[in-house]
């Protein structure tokens, strides 16, 4: 059997400030340096996290390399400080860097809740998703949320991913009778049976080996489950509608796991694969 460090991804967490009036300009260098470290040897996945309730005024990179010695190679490499250096007049300083081991066996798990907000209460359903925000920034195992509102003509529901590190963190929560009565406010102000999808890191959906970034593989879920949602409210309007609230749920979601996928998933991520991938 290997050893416990065998099967641990060593990871780099930095958190930088942007200069007041020079945001833009900073997230650009940010990138660029993002970027660069792609190329690095041994580079694994980078994810980018804006600043959000959890982290205000702070713009969060995290790193993953293969082992510790590519990312310490990184770290000190010419090229991250001659990066660093073009950026200082952008960023404030004080930046802070923690470097852990992240155990690569606990794949992330993300829940997709897919819900018709009525139009006129849109604001006050993104006041009690902020409420839920501040819940899970206490939580055990919260990785990160994400919401994606209705679009005119695109996308009629109100979409959130909310990802865990682990099934056993994210179904705690999913039971919680705090999650439970921000779902009882927010009932007044949807038109439609809330569906929950729960779905493992999205690993088995992008395979072949390469690496997907997490921003495009919840892209290319979220192009699937917009028609997926929408296909299912329809069907449920049209034959059964009168089907208890509970019951409704649970046929959205085997009915939206079984269209994901067997059908809409696979057809995706083969029409994309080489923007997925690049």
């Amino acid at each position: 059997m290997p050893p416990s460090h065998a099967r641990r991804t060593p990871t780099v967490i930095v958190a930088r400030r942007a200069r007041p009036g020079r945001e833009r300009e900073f997230e650009r260098w940010l990138r660029r340096l993002v970027a660069r470290a792609s190329h690095a040897t041994g580079y694994v996945d980078a994810d980018i996290q804006p600043p959000n309730a959890l982290h205000p005024d702070e713009w969060v990179v995290v790193y993953q390399f293969v082992d510790a010695e590519s990312l310490e190679a990184w770290l000190v490499s010419p090229t991250r400080a001659t990066l660093l250096a073009d950026g200082n007049e952008l960023v404030e300083s004080g930046a802070r860097e923690q470097v852990v081991a992240v155990n690569a066996a606990d794949e992330p798990v993300t829940a997709v809740s897919s819900v018709r907000v009525k139009p006129e209460r849109i604001a006050e359903h993104r006041a009690l998703h902020e409420q839920i925000l501040a819940d899970l920034s206490t939580t055990e195992g919260f990785v990160r949320v994400e919401l994606f509102e209705p679009v005119e003509g695109v996308q009629d529901d109100t979409v959130v991913f909310i990802t865990f590190d682990s099934r056993h963190h994210l179904d705690r929560w999913l039971g919680s009778d705090r999650r439970r009565q921000i779902l009882d406010q927010m009932e007044a102000l949807t038109d439609s049976a809330r569906t929950v999808n729960v779905v493992g890191g999205y690993a088995g959906w992008f395979g072949g080996g390469a690496r997907v970034t997490r921003w495009k593989s919840a892209a290319a879920v979220l192009l699937a489950l917009v028609p997926t949602s929408l296909l299912y409210a329809w069907v449920r309007a049209a034959f059964f509608a009168d089907v208890p609230l509970v019951v409704a749920v649970v046929i959205g979601n085997v009915f939206g796991i079984i269209v994901l996928t067997w059908l809409l998933m696979p057809a995706i991520t083969r029409w994309l694969q080489n923007w997925l991938r690049r």
